[in-house]
């Protein structure tokens, strides 16, 4: 099986390092190389096209929104999950609009850490249950007034797997605009605020680590 490539965008020597040597230990993970600045992760990125990007969003030069933006334009196919010491729901919120595929506090265990690349790799999507906390506490039981239709469910489960409202209705065979109501409906039934919350909501509503991208 051919190994998953992944680049590490990190400034600090001691975490890159830290991180080169983890991969090493791992027979499914290899190191593509290691970047100490933005400009050089995205000339990297763009020459190696690794499977995942590991990027700290304090970096010089480009900072990581910079380069997730940058690389958005370019339509790269690598994957990008951010490793950052930056916990604020603005954070948070501005990676997943760029399209990060993932979200990881620096401080959290080098397990859950190798379970993000992975799934990443496989093109899921992941952030931590600490990230996840940042936008909602965790659901009352619903009472009948707000159980969902089964195209609801449907709708909640694709939102999980990161699909866009587009790619619901092309999967579906519905029209983008009544996946987008059944989202709408979906936020108005949970009492969910925001793409952000309803990111957090389908993340505990699969029982795991599985985050949407953006509506």
């Amino acid at each position: 099986m051919p190994s998953i490539q992944v680049l590490i965008a990190e400034d600090h020597a001691l975490l890159a390092d830290a991180l080169e040597l983890l991969l090493g230990t791992q027979a499914d993970l290899q190191c593509a190389g290691i970047a100490r600045d933005g400009a050089q992760a995205l000339a990297l990125v763009q020459e190696l096209q690794p499977d995942v990007l590991l990027l700290d969003l304090g970096l010089p030069q480009l900072d990581g929104l910079a380069v997730m933006q940058a690389l958005r334009t370019a339509q790269c196919p690598t994957r990008t999950l951010v490793v950052t010491a930056r916990m604020d729901a603005a954070s948070v919120r501005a990676a997943l609009a760029l399209g990060a595929a993932g979200y990881v506090p620096k401080n959290e265990s080098s397990h859950e850490l190798l379970q993000a690349i992975r799934r990443i790799a496989q093109g899921r999507r992941y952030v931590s249950n600490e990230i996840a906390a940042l936008f909602i506490q965790e659901p009352a039981a619903p009472g009948p007034e707000t159980k969902l239709t089964h195209s609801e469910t449907v709708i909640l489960k694709l939102v999980g797997e990161g699909l866009t409202s587009k790619e619901m209705g092309a999967k579906l065979g519905i029209s983008e605009a009544t996946a987008r109501k059944h989202r709408e409906n979906i936020r108005s039934k949970l009492g969910l605020r925001n793409s952000a919350e309803m990111a957090a909501y389908a993340i505990r509503a699969e029982g795991g680590n599985t985050v949407p991208g953006p509506l």
